[in-house]
């Protein structure tokens, strides 16, 4: 098990139990990207059982998430920062396997609306609370290793969970004549919601069996059964780290989410692209970008880190967002799928590695009673502008129609521009990060 010392601090030396307990939190938390991928999988037999608008399926992929989420992730944070954070993850995985097969049973718009977004109100929490266990389980440069793992894993295994999501369904079809009567007429759709809520109940107690450092965190100063340590006189000391922190960081995300929803489309309307070559071009460009951005990101810890210490990750965040600009802005130079892909994998990459330290930065930058609630406050902003950025490009792309290239110059401008504000404000960040982060040791040892 790994255990702190005398001093409270975690062995620099992680233990194998440490990293069993990584990959529990992963797999755990990638599995609830199965709902997603059934409602893409299954969207024309779903929509049309309920009778649904292009406009109510779009929005039940994303406004309800992004609503609920918003609403529900700070008040989880909270109790994660207050109670056992595995009792509340488990919670959290608990209700995600309910609503997902209330979705199976859902009889109108409204109806899945409302699971929907219960699913996304469970989901997130989720990510706060594993980012906050992280350093309960690893420090120093392992921490960054595990940090690293769980952003690079996720991306790459999301391809096997659609893949998984394929074979459920297939295995539903073919499986159909020996299931209970009662389940044989139901629709393939709500088949699989039921089964993949089922399984996901597997998770609970696998997360409540992760060996952490201790049961509850401790808040300094208080007794325990009282309440947590509050968050805002913290967050008032260091609000221009925190709001240049936030900004950037959301920018980034904004910036993302902009080419990665629109890309695929540029790639088939303005270049011809079959779906079978955009799926293989996808493929190859994000599973490159993720392994040359995770040895990007981690190569230079060691020389690095001696020349900017606590800096470093703000840094990397800031040429991250700059660099990943610039090839953004190079998008409409793209004449070939094959210009478009390459440029794709380099704006991505950039991106790839900044976004592995993100964890590690946020991490510094917050004591750990408050750990939860004050990175469930940034993922929450990020969650609102991943939302918004589509529907900017969109817009734009809708204004600029008379030209062939209006959806790729929307696209590319939108990205740009947030990427190189998002440069700009983690450089600001950058100012004042170092006093941030001794500030919540501080806060630690008082």
């Amino acid at each position: 098990m790994n255990t702190r010392t005398e001093t409270g601090h975690v062995p620099a030396k992680a233990s194998f139990t440490s990293w069993l307990s990584l990959a529990v939190l992963l797999i755990s938390t990638l599995y609830t990207y199965v709902d997603r991928q059934i409602f893409s999988l299954q969207a024309e037999p779903l929509r049309k059982a309920l009778e649904l608008s292009d406009l109510q399926f779009g929005l039940l992929q994303g406004l309800g998430h992004a609503i609920f989420a918003a609403i529900v992730g700070y008040p989880i944070a909270w109790l994660s920062d207050r109670f056992d954070r595995r009792v509340v993850l488990a919670g959290c995985l608990a209700l995600w396997s309910a609503t997902v097969m209330a979705s199976g049973f859902a009889g109108s718009f409204i109806q899945l609306f409302l699971a929907t977004s219960l699913v996304g109100a469970a989901e997130a929490g989720m990510l706060p609370i594993v980012y906050a266990l992280v350093p309960d389980l690893f420090s120093g440069k392992q921490r960054q290793y595990a940090n690293s793992a769980l952003v690079v894993a996720g991306r790459l295994l999301v391809g096997l969970v659609i893949a998984a999501c394929g074979w459920l369904i297939f295995a539903i079809d073919q499986w159909r004549p020996v299931l209970p009567e009662a389940m044989r007429a139901m629709e393939t759709w709500r088949l699989a919601f039921l089964l993949a809520g089922a399984m996901g109940l597997i998770f609970v107690p696998a997360v409540l069996l992760v060996k952490m450092s201790s049961d509850r965190p401790t808040v300094p100063g208080l007794a325990p059964g009282t309440s947590g340590a509050p968050v805002w006189p913290y967050l008032r000391e260091q609000v221009v780290t925190f709001a240049s922190f936030m900004i950037g960081v959301g920018l980034l995300v904004f910036g993302f989410g902009a080419t990665g929803a629109f890309i695929p489309v540029v790639a088939t309307r303005q270049m011809g692209m079959t779906p079978l070559e955009l799926g293989n071009a996808m493929g190859l460009a994000t599973f490159a970008a993720a392994v040359v951005g995770l040895a990007v990101a981690n190569a230079g810890l060691g020389p690095l880190s001696r020349r900017y210490g606590a800096l470093l990750p703000v840094r990397v965040l800031t040429v991250a967002a700059l660099g990943s600009g610039l090839f953004a802005a190079a998008l409409p130079l793209a004449r070939n799928p094959v210009e478009l892909f390459v440029l794709m994998g380099l704006h991505q990459c950039l991106l790839m590695a900044g976004t592995m330290l993100f964890p590690t930065a946020l991490q510094e930058m917050t004591p750990a009673p408050l750990r939860a609630r004050l990175i469930a406050l940034v993922i929450m902003f990020n969650i609102i502008l991943a939302s918004l950025s589509p529907a900017v490009v969109g817009a734009l792309s809708d204004a600029l129609k008379p030209n062939p290239q209006g959806l790729m110059y929307a696209m590319s401008t939108t990205s740009a521009l947030a990427l190189l504000l998002a440069a700009v404000s983690m450089w600001l960040c950058g100012r004042q990060y170092a006093d941030t982060v001794k500030a919540a040791r501080a806060a630690e040892s008082t």
